[in-house]
């Protein structure tokens, strides 16, 4: 049913995707997000990703500063929508949005695991395997409305927030454009509330490393930062950025947090609580990123030298 009435609530990189899809198929379509705020260094106003997009694709686009006002309701009821999608919106549909049609949500988790607002990096912190999206219907409780859909997605190695965050987003969008070919094939399940997990915002105390932990739990925190915030240390003084790691083999030598060994052509060991991380990628203060070959080249690591605050 090509026709459906679609309205696209999104303000993030996650939700292009989606929007996108959406855009080369023929539903009339609707974007909402949310106004110019200050971005960047230089904190200059500027739109989002997201309303960007729209522009771009020629779609209509309401960015209210209250998606509940009655002035945003009378917009919405004008445009007459069969169905209201949010992806990484950031913003609460009230009782009288839920209320005009169905209301979904594309959540980067396998829900009811992970429910909240990091759920990418969550799964990486935690060391899962696998993943997915779930397309659930809102509710006044977050994150946990009827699944309508849900597709797995297996963590790699190799995977970090960065690369994950790309391959949930678009198995978000196709996912979406499969349910919206027939919804009524997807009936609604509801969430077993007891098998839920909760994740939080992240606070910048979360990616400092502390190398009193495992080597493993630090190259877990590691990946689900990198590329962007970026796990860090310090050394002499200065943060450090750790954005690439894996677990070495090699038996610890000194107190956690100095240097174990440089590894030559490819890095630099450090010792953990247990166990040692071998450092493969880095971006030094004021710098670009490197590998941790080139770095250790130009930084004149001391042997046992410590890394930390």
């Amino acid at each position: 049913m090509k026709n459906r009435r679609l309205i696209f609530c999104g303000a993030s990189e996650f939700a292009l995707p989606a929007l996108k899809a959406l855009a080369m198929v023929d539903y009339p379509l609707m974007v909402i997000s949310i106004p110019p705020k200050a971005m960047g260094r230089r904190l200059k106003v500027q739109e989002n990703v997201v309303a960007q997009a729209a522009k771009e694709l020629n779609l209509p686009l309401f960015c209210p500063e209250d998606v509940n006002s009655e002035e945003s309701l009378q917009e919405i009821r004008s445009f007459e929508p069969d169905i209201i999608i949010t992806a990484s919106f950031g913003a609460f549909l009230g009782k009288r949005l839920r209320e005009l049609c169905l209301c979904i949500n594309l959540h980067p988790s396998l829900l009811p695991l992970l429910r909240g607002a990091t759920p990418i990096q969550s799964s990486l912190l935690q060391g899962f395997d696998r993943t997915g999206v779930s397309i659930f219907e809102m509710v006044k409780k977050m994150d946990a409305g009827s699944i309508r859909m849900q597709k797995e997605l297996l963590i790699l190695d190799e995977d970090n927030y960065s690369s994950l965050h790309e391959k949930l987003s678009e198995l978000a969008a196709s996912i979406l454009l499969d349910f919206l070919d027939n919804p009524a094939s997807y009936p609604a399940i509801e969430q077993d509330d007891t098998r839920a997990t909760y994740c939080s915002k992240i606070d910048t105390s979360d990616l400092e490393i502390d190398w009193n932990q495992d080597a493993q739990t630090i190259c877990n925190q590691v990946r689900a930062f990198s590329t962007d915030p970026g796990a860090r240390t310090f050394r002499q003084g200065k943060m450090l950025k750790i954005l690439s790691t894996s677990v070495s083999n090699e038996a610890i030598n000194s107190e956690p947090g100095t240097l174990h060994s440089i590894v030559k052509n490819t890095g630099f060991i450090i010792n953990c609580g247990s166990g040692t991380l071998l450092i493969n990628q880095v971006q030094a203060q004021g710098k670009k990123q490197m590998s941790a070959h080139s770095y250790v080249l130009g930084a004149r690591l001391e042997p046992h030298e410590l890394f930390g605050s």
